[in-house]
């Protein structure tokens, strides 16, 4: 059962395997073949549909399922998780929202992140309810990775995948429903992350660009832009080969491994 798409980054020391709509929508009986097949012990799959920009460990797993060898660990609400050693591997299932990956070169500690919207962005806040701190799961990764003074941003590699384009995800500031939160959310990320946030700098037609959100505010907490980079895969652009909530699929979901080499 192979992957869509299987990436290596960070000069081979992470590999990234994602699974869409071939060969189906994985099952927890598929993602135990798969581990089992990589020889991997440990799979850290959280629930990410809070959207609540927290950064998990493997302590904070407690739902455990185990078969020959391997073990799935599920049920903890996070966007994230946090790995160290070989043998364990971050599971996301994502439709349309991107997937960050950020890695430490001197820790070698490892970031794997659901990074929907809402998870960028504190919608909860910007509608009248109470800050979140910090407000985006960028934050939350960089603030777990350098914990200790004498690490730097520079030491940080960030890859983002796996996520819709600007072109179908706008947020028109006209729309009949959703228009006046879609104008208060579109210059929030304007004034705060930049402009060219959204395509060809609009803030009317609000086409979000989840991938350049995710970049500036890296950079706006000193990773260098040589050190953050993203894939090509648009979610609702390529619905044949991955499951869409915009394409029209309101189920499935693509599959997301993550593990060091």
């Amino acid at each position: 059962m192979g992957p869509t798409v299987t990436r290596e980054l960070f000069s081979g020391k992470v590999q990234v395997l994602i699974y869409g709509k071939s060969p189906c929508d994985l099952e927890e009986e598929h993602l135990f073949q798969i581990v089992r097949v990589l020889r991997l012990q440990r799979v850290y799959r959280p629930r990410t549909d809070t959207f609540n920009a927290r950064i998990s460990t493997a302590t904070d797993f407690v739902k455990r399922s185990r078969r020959d060898g391997v073990t799935i660990y599920s049920s903890c609400l996070a966007d994230g998780v946090a790995i160290r050693n070989r043998g364990e591997v971050v599971c996301l299932r994502t439709a349309d929202c991107p997937t960050i990956i950020a890695y430490h070169n001197l820790t070698k500690e490892l970031v794997v992140a659901h990074a929907g919207r809402a998870s960028l962005i504190d919608e909860k806040y910007l509608r009248g309810g109470l800050a979140r701190h910090p407000e985006s799961v960028v934050q939350a990764i960089f603030r777990h990775l350098l914990a200790t003074k004498q690490r730097t941003a520079h030491c940080l590699e960030i890859y983002s995948c796996c996520g819709i384009g600007p072109k179908k995800f706008q947020h028109s500031v006209h729309h009949l429903d959703y228009g006046s939160f879609n104008k208060k959310r579109n210059r929030h990320i304007a004034l705060n992350y930049g402009q060219n946030c959204f395509l060809d700098g609009s803030t009317t037609n609000g086409a979000l660009d989840l991938h350049r959100l995710i970049r500036n505010q890296f950079q706006a907490l000193e990773v260098p832009g040589d050190n953050i980079v993203k894939d090509t895969i648009d979610t609702a652009n390529q619905t044949e080969h991955f499951f869409s909530r915009r394409g029209g699929d309101k189920n499935g979901h693509n599959t997301i491994l993550v593990f060091r080499r």
